[in-house]
């Protein structure tokens, strides 16, 4: 890091220069090469994955995904002749739309029209899943539906490639996060210069992150909601690790030194602190590859390259900028907001001293309130929340409250048994015998007809919930026809004979389920690492320990208060949305996997200026407040950012995932920065005392020399030694007096 701030110092056109030559490359390479965003996903060793490859392979015809085009007279019938043209000439005109392999009216197959006459549902089934399909090609049967609509027939589309099609696109959330950052920057800067900055360094490593998903997803199946949860991420991540080396970069500018000196102490020092701390986000988040579920491991892997990309554009071209600016950057301060660096004699300086006096009162009283905002977590429901949580602005909602009216919720997520039998014609009598079988329980309102393959060796039973996707009477009985059902079904069919439980409902199901079982290898990598990285960066057993507990304890009150808002409804009406419903599966994960590496930004951050003063004075005391003095008005303005940025998304995305996935990293990034970072690490440390830096030597020499300490001069380290020497002397004496 030492050599790489001398090269940005002394050549900052060329580090800009290679940026430039970086987005104009990326630009290019997205616009030949970029792909497609997907909502579809494979789940490896599950029964529904098994049951989707078995009909790719013996029913393929029936192996693609369905839109559902739904049409609706509100005050007539169905059966209205201007009705029937529509629906015709639509299905016409469907048919010949590329990638369409049948469309099937109202009258072809049973139960597509409702018991009140009013609605009718046909069906579009493409000849590949959803995530395969040309984009183009929905949108063409969308439109096509669109110019049957009247004032009396109401048409809306549902299905996963509706889903598929209908992502939402950057827009207000992202515009409202930016300028709320663009706010505190200029609170908490006071420059115009200083506080555009951190904005334009944040935007260019947004951008190219977003350019690197959009790559990675022609090789691979990265989900629609990849770009927003990159946008929280690229604008949040991205304006803290430039507003910590700003903030540096300005403390050495208050010295006197040059702008070109400034910029290298900027980068050795809370540039190497930003390395690290990004290094931390980006294992936390490859650490859900552990979970096995590709597409969330993609997700993962999007989330790190933004997270990769923002940290190395703090590290290079930010410094490269700030050469150039120099003394300029607090140019057009504002009056009464100008800048001052925090340290020994400010409020945060004072505050830690007061914590000092009665440490275990407030770590106590902090313990508590995280320990009751987790509480709710544990009455977690995870799933998959249906179309029905969507604004009434998707089509794809209101054709769900269609269904959902004319023919009952458990419509909307249908699950089907797939039944085969390689080695001869399964009877009508028997996929009857299947299909009573199947309707025995008390969850399930009706089974359709089999729908049989031309060989009839392979068959697929419809099977319609009495409740919607999302219930959790739904995922039941998804397992109980597995454990029940199926068994009493078997014993009637003919040896060989396998039957599959599978449709949207029972592949989330075991989404969920192979994510619980997967949780102690993901916590055992993602927390191990961290902690190892930072036993290794600063030389300690015990702060890493306290780092991963104490981030557990903010991750579990986040997930506790998106629980109160999301499943218990607490509130819910305040963000736009009308339904309660289970928490999405992946979502735990996810929000562990960011939370735990920015959590370890803001440890990071703070332990690196308690570090570097305790190896100047060796006082432990002094060196929490004076960390706490120096770096809590950065930390605080950064976590304000975060805040504003995800609160952003939770108050004005239209996602249901990316409001909880908003508010819930809101509420943590508030918590950690607060009561955590604040309050509980600055007690805990005094508690601990000269303990805090305590590793045995075989440790310390088994562990790789991996440190994010600036160079210490020889003349420090001799007043350190003497510093320690003289607390151990006086500390005994001093703690006597006091009693």
């Amino acid at each position: 890091m030492e050599r790489w701030s001398v090269f940005v110092g002394e050549h900052p056109w060329r580090v800009i220069f290679l940026w430039v030559v970086a987005v104009v490359l990326a630009v290019l390479a997205v616009r030949s090469w970029g792909g497609s965003l997907t909502d579809s996903f494979t789940v490896p060793g599950t029964e529904s994955q098994e049951a989707f490859d078995l009909l790719v392979e013996r029913y393929p015809v029936r192996s693609g995904s369905e839109l559902l085009a739904v049409f609706h007279t509100p005050d007539g019938s169905i059966q209205n002749p201007s009705v029937q043209t529509a629906m015709s000439q639509f299905a016409r005109e469907a048919q010949v739309v590329d990638e369409v392999a049948l469309v099937n009216l109202p009258h072809e197959r049973p139960g597509n029209v409702s018991p009140d006459g009013r609605t009718a549902i046909v069906r579009v089934v493409f000849d590949k899943q959803a995530n395969k399909l040309e984009a183009d090609n929905i949108g063409a049967v969308i439109e096509i539906g669109e110019t049957y609509r009247a004032d009396r027939l109401q048409i809306d589309f549902g299905g996963e490639p509706v889903r598929e099609y209908e992502t939402e696109p950057p827009g207000t959330a992202e515009l409202v996060g930016l300028l709320a950052a663009l706010l505190i920057l200029l609170i908490g800067f006071g420059s115009i210069f200083a506080a555009g900055m951190p904005i334009v360094s944040a935007l260019v490593g947004l951008g190219l992150g977003t350019v690197g998903i959009l790559l990675a997803a022609a090789y691979l199946d990265i989900s629609t909601v990849a770009p927003t949860f990159g946008a929280m991420l690229g604008i949040g991540v991205g304006i803290d690790y430039a507003l910590f080396v700003i903030a540096r970069f300005r403390e050495q500018l208050a010295t006197g030194i040059e702008p070109r000196e400034a910029a290298r102490a900027a980068v050795t020092t809370a540039g190497r602190a930003v390395a690290f701390a990004g290094s931390i986000v980006v294992v936390a988040l490859l650490g859900l590859f552990a979970i096995g579920i590709p597409l969330i491991a993609n997700l993962g892997l999007a989330a790190a390259l933004v997270v990769l990309l923002e940290m190395l554009v703090a590290i290079s071209l930010l410094p490269a900028m700030l050469v150039l600016i120099g003394r300029r950057i607090d140019r057009f301060s504002i009056p009464r907001l100008r800048y001052t660096a925090g340290g020994e004699h400010g409020r945060w300086y004072r505050f830690s001293r007061r914590i000092e006096r009665r440490p275990w009162l407030y770590l106590f009283i902090t313990a508590v309130v995280l320990i009751a905002f987790t509480i709710p977590a544990f009455d977690i429901e995870m799933g998959v929340s249906d179309d029905g949580n969507r604004p009434t602005n998707y089509t794809s909602r209101r054709a769900y409250d269609l269904i959902s009216n004319g023919f009952g919720p458990g419509v909307n997520g249908a699950l089907f048994a797939v039944v085969d039998n390689p080695n001869r014609k399964l009877s009508p009598s028997e996929l009857q015998s299947l299909s009573r079988a199947l309707l025995q329980d008390d969850g399930v309102a009706a089974v359709l007809p089999p729908d049989a393959s031309a060989n009839g060796e392979t068959a697929r039973i419809v099977v319609i919930p009495t409740t919607a996707p999302q219930e959790a009477e739904t995922r039941q009985l998804v397992s109980r026809l597995r454990e029940t059902a199926v068994p009493q079904a078997l014993q009637a069919a003919a040896p060989g004979t396998r039957i599959l439980i599978a449709g949207s409902t029972a592949a989330f199901e075991d989404v969920t389920a192979k994510m619980i079982s997967r949780l102690p290898y993901f916590f055992a990598i993602v927390i191990g690492v961290s902690v190892l990285l930072l036993m290794m960066a600063f030389r300690s057993i015990l702060v890493p320990l306290k780092a991963a507990l104490m981030n557990m304890l903010a991750i579990g009150a986040s997930i506790g208060f998106i629980v109160a808002i999301f499943q218990w409804g607490w509130g819910l009406s305040l963000i736009g949305l009308d339904r309660t419903g289970p928490i999405e599966s992946f979502l735990p994960m996810f929000m562990f996997a960011i939370l735990f590496g920015l959590s370890m930004d803001y440890e990071v951050f703070l332990l690196s200026r308690i570090r570097e003063h305790w190896l100047e004075t060796g006082d432990s005391g002094e060196s929490v407040a004076f960390g706490i003095g120096a770096s809590a008005r950065v930390i605080t303005a950064a976590a304000a950012i975060l805040i504003a940025v995800f609160g952003s998304f939770a108050l004005f995305g239209d996602e249901r995932a990316v409001k909880e996935f908003g508010m819930g990293m809101a509420f943590a990034i508030f918590i950690d920065a607060t009561l955590v970072r604040l309050v509980l690490v600055p007690a805990f440390m005094q508690i601990a005392g000269p303990a805090n830096w305590y590793m045995p030597r075989w440790l310390d020499n088994a562990l790789p020399d991996l440190t994010i300490d600036p160079p210490i001069p020889v003349r420090t380290r001799v007043r350190r030694l003497i510093g320690v020497a003289l607390h151990m002397v006086l500390a005994r004496p001093q703690k006597s007096a006091l009693r």
